[in-house]
Order: structure tokens, then C-alpha cells, then sequence
């Protein structure tokens, strides 16, 4: 009975949580959109975004792509930095670049929780995941850049695991950078059809 319970509970805090993250994306997104609309008329506002310029854009690039509580893709500012006078190319490359960084401070982390959580439990996974590296050693690659290039979820869900099984950062870095292109050039085509329905 009291597994039923607690069941349930998750089941609501899930939904909860669920809930809050898309209330917040969709209050980030609005408030993108009507920043991007006032950058429009407004010198100050536009004179704002391009002293920042492309250093800013990396770095809220970063702090989106490294979040697991509101993941909220900087591309979603787009119209911000293209009603405020930045190229769409460079915009797309810089984002794809800092989102491809926090990827990289991820692969870093769980480099080092690897060698903290040293044991039985991760000698045994390392030693199944090697032989089915052994028979499919692209798999996960592909499956990574599939993952970055469609889901609107962090990359770190997956890059951590990655640097747990020791795959080399020089074949997944080069695999996720152009995912995230990817991901941020398809992404673009939603975000500025809906800002110019806005």
C-alpha cells in the first residue's frame, strides 16, 4: 500500500515539476519575444545587445547549455540579437560555440566524478559497455548526435555518462559542435516564425 503512495506522489511531483519548467520556458520565450519586439523601434535597447555583442551571446550560450533545471536554449533570443543588428550566421555559430563549452565543462565533471566514484559497480559497467564498444563503437556517437541535434534537453545528460565509459573528448567535441548547429539552425526557423506570428 505504501509503495502505491509513494507512487503516486512521484507521479505528482513529476508532473509538477514538468509543469513549472514549461510555464518558465514559456515565460522566458515572451519575455525574449518582447524584447526582441521593443529592439525593433528602440536604439538604447539595440545600442545594449550589440555592446554585449557576441562575448554576451557566448556566454548566456554557456549558462543554457549548462542547465538542467530550465533548459532554455539561448537560440531562443535570436530575434533579440537580429532586431538589435547581428548577423543570423555569426549569431548561430557563437551560440553553437558556448552551448558546445558548457558541453565540455560536463565531459570535464564527469571525467572527475569518475575517478571520485571509482569501484565494483563501475568496473563491471565498464567492462559490459567495453564489449558492446567493441561490436558497435559508432552507436553511441550517433545516437549523441541525433540527441543533439533534435532534443531541446542539455547535452550533459549524455556527455557525462560518455566521460564515465572513457570516450575520447576529440571524437565526441567535434560530433556535438555540429549537432549543436544543427539543432540551433532548425531551432531558429521555429523561434523566428513565431516571433514574426508575434
Amino acid at each position: 500500500m505504501s509503495k502505491i503512495l509513494y507512487t503516486n506522489v512521484m507521479k505528482k511531483n513529476i508532473l509538477r515539476t514538468l509543469v513549472f519548467q514549461v510555464i518558465a520556458v514559456i515565460l522566458v520565450i515572451g519575455v525574449a519575444f518582447y524584447f526582441a519586439d521593443l529592439a525593433r523601434g528602440n536604439e538604447s535597447v539595440q545600442h545594449m545587445v550589440s555592446t554585449y555583442g557576441f562575448v554576451g551571446i557566448f556566454l548566456v550560450s554557456v549558462v543554457s547549455g549548462f542547465n538542467f533545471v530550465i533548459p532554455i536554449p539561448a537560440i531562443s533570443f535570436l530575434p533579440l540579437f537580429l532586431e538589435s543588428g547581428l548577423d543570423y550566421w555569426s549569431t548561430i555559430v557563437v551560440i553553437s560555440m558556448g552551448m558546445t563549452t558548457a558541453d565540455s565543462i560536463a565531459y570535464a565533471l564527469g571525467n572527475v566524478g569518475k575517478k571520485v566514484v571509482r569501484g565494483k559497480i563501475v568496473e563491471k559497467l565498464e567492462k559490459k559497455i567495453k564489449i558492446l564498444h567493441e561490436k558497435y563503437a559508432w552507436a553511441p556517437l550517433v545516437v549523441l548526435f541525433i540527441f543533439a541535434t533534435v532534443a531541446p534537453l542539455p547535452n550533459e545528460v549524455l556527455l557525462i555518462p560518455f566521460a564515465f565509459l572513457n570516450y575520447k573528448f576529440r571524437y565526441i567535441i567535434p560530433i556535438v559542435l555540429v549537432g549543436n548547429i544543427v539543432f540551433n539552425v532548425l531551432y531558429s526557423q521555429g523561434v523566428l516564425s513565431l516571433f514574426y506570428l508575434w
